[in-house]
């Protein structure tokens, strides 16, 4: 009886740790500048033990920043010592090889002691929209011009605010005090979890986290293992094929699945590019891990011990393990495609059990403005999911980084920007028994009638739209112009001149299954709802109107 009293106790114990994270993300999304953060998420927190393993996740917060930072604070404390840590200190920097794989995105690691000694560390990752160099964009030949890079360094010492640090983020940033407010937002949300986590300590009178640690990575190993072991061992291959920036991209995986775990190499991806669309590894192991634990491991929690049963390597100096100092900024679109390159993997595997290809890397939406007004505005565009065995793909759903985007309201007061359109593209989700999810559709254009400029360097799958599965069709690619005829064929910087508008059109997710088995019914109130064409019901599920 006390075994399962203990069981019981360890579990709210677990679910309190999270909670834990919960609010610490809460307090960041309050507390942040940048909309992209306040407004759609794109964040991480967690509450690591004092060897800086990863013990629980905030629900709130992206796969790239969480399984990056996962690593991270063991990385940073590599490079500054716990034993040299007091309380108050905090940690800070923005190296892509150790926190999320851009300058853009800031690590903060903030100790927390309980009767004079570190019994954990609460960690935070967000991204700030501008920090110098040549901004969101691809166009950078390395590294060094992408923005200011910190490396390991002290955020604060004690109470005292290492103002050297801000001052060098707000003198090279084009929006300094929106940059400052957002790395002081990560400090704030991390003394946030230290002061719920030593309460949480306090009320179960816990000396430190120890025991529930090895409870919480017991239990996550076992069950990852048994989970994992669903997959047929032996050995999986896909390849897939992205836009790129000058030509065209190949990522490459070789999945080996064992009795519990699962390695891959993604060595035969292209090499780097002069452009910055590489991803380092960090980064690349991040979201191919999330793709594998999307389909095989869903229930059970992100932390260090379920993350270690998957590997991930790659010969150094591709587009998946790019080197300093290779150009990174717009790192995610090689990312962001790489769960559904491993479940393609699956798919051999587990065939029949996995979900079409999804539209895959957001579409970033950086607009700026040097004119009588400057600013900087940063938002995304949502592609449609996959279709899943048994169900329609997510319409405008960003998987696999799980963001929203910045409501319209908040975009345009961020900036002098409006939105003139954000519909549904019909017909842009894949056909099939099940439809993909469909892409969006927007229309922007300058509020005070000046020239905007747009980065292109996110706007990924224009070629050809993600593929479907079991016989369903491809979702539909994207498309962007400027209203004055001119066509986005590359991850470019472009002019919007004044009066004109920008329009884009988000890929769709790819269909499952024959379209000609779509339930009847469905389909006849998809005709209705205007998201499929008649034209498209005749040509696909040979269905008349």
């Amino acid at each position: 009886m006390s075994d399962n009293l203990d069981i019981v106790a360890q579990n709210v114990l677990w679910n309190r740790l999270i909670s834990v994270c919960e609010e610490q993300a809460n307090a960041l999304m309050r507390a942040a500048f940048g909309a992209i953060v306040r407004e759609a998420g794109d964040l991480s927190a967690g509450v690591f033990d004092a060897n800086g393993d990863m013990l629980a996740q905030a629900i709130t917060g992206t796969p790239g920043h969480v399984n990056t930072m996962a690593a991270s604070v063991r990385a940073m404390l590599a490079h500054v010592q716990a034993d040299s840590l007091k309380p108050g200190d905090a940690l800070v920097t923005n190296d892509p090889w150790l926190g999320a794989g851009h300058v853009f995105d800031f690590v903060v690691v903030t100790p927390a002691f309980l009767n004079g000694k570190i019994v954990g560390y609460l960690a935070s990752t967000s991204h700030i929209v501008d920090i110098g160099g040549r901004g969101w964009s691809a166009e950078a030949a390395s590294v060094y011009e992408e923005g200011v890079t910190f490396p390991v360094m002290h955020l604060r010492r004690g109470a005292d605010l290492n103002e050297d640090l801000l001052a060098i983020v707000t003198t090279n940033s084009r929006v300094p005090h929106e940059a400052r407010g957002d790395i002081l937002s990560l400090l704030s949300c991390n003394d946030t979890g230290v002061a719920r986590l030593l309460n949480l300590m306090r009320e179960y009178a816990l000396g430190d986290l120890t025991s529930i640690a090895a409870f919480i990575f017991e239990r996550s190993a076992m069950g990852t293992k048994k989970a994992l072991a669903r997959a047929p061992q032996g050995i999986y291959e896909n390849t897939m094929m992205l836009d790129g920036y000058d030509a065209p991209i190949m990522l490459k995986a070789r999945m080996t699945i064992g009795d519990g775990t699962i390695s891959v190499d993604l060595t035969g991806s292209t090499p780097a590019v002069v452009r910055g669309i590489n991803c380092p590894l960090n980064y690349s192991a991040a979201y191919a891990s999330f793709g594998i634990r999307a389909l095989l491991t869903p229930e059970v929690p992100n932390n260090q011990a379920s993350l270690d049963a998957i590997t991930i390597t790659a010969e150094p100096g591709l587009v998946v393990s790019a080197e300093r100092p290779s150009p990174v900024s717009a790192r995610h679109v090689i990312g962001q495609a790489l769960p559904d390159l491993m479940l393609g993997c699956l798919e051999q595997a587990l065939p029949g059990e996995v979900l079409a290809e999804s539209a895959g890397a957001l579409w970033t939406l950086s607009l700026s403005g040097a004119g009588r007004t400057a600013f900087s505005s940063l938002n995304v565009a949502l592609g449609g999911m996959g279709a899943r065995p048994g169900t329609d793909g997510l319409s405008t759903t960003a998987f696999p980084s799980g963001v929203g985007s910045v409501p319209v309201e908040a975009a345009e007061v961020a900036a002098p920007v409006i939105y003139h359109a954000k519909e549904f593209i019909c017909d842009s989700g894949g056909a099939g028994r099940y439809r993909g999810g469909l892409g969006q559709r927007i229309e922007i254009g300058s509020r005070i009638n000046e020239d905007m400029f747009m980065s292109a360097a996110a706007f990924e799958r224009l070629n050809s739209g993600p593929e479907g599965r079991q016989g369903g069709q491809r979702g539909a690619n994207g498309k962007v112009a400027i209203s004055d005829g001119t066509q986005v064929t590359d991850k470019g910087m472009y002019r919007i001149p004044a009066g004109e508008r920008v329009i884009l059109q988000t890929p769709g997710g790819g269909g499952y299954g024959e379209p000609a088995h779509r339930n009847k019914k469905i389909l006849e109130k998809d005709l209705s709802d205007g998201l499929v064409s008649g034209e498209a019901a005749q040509t696909f599920y040979k269905v008349k109107e």
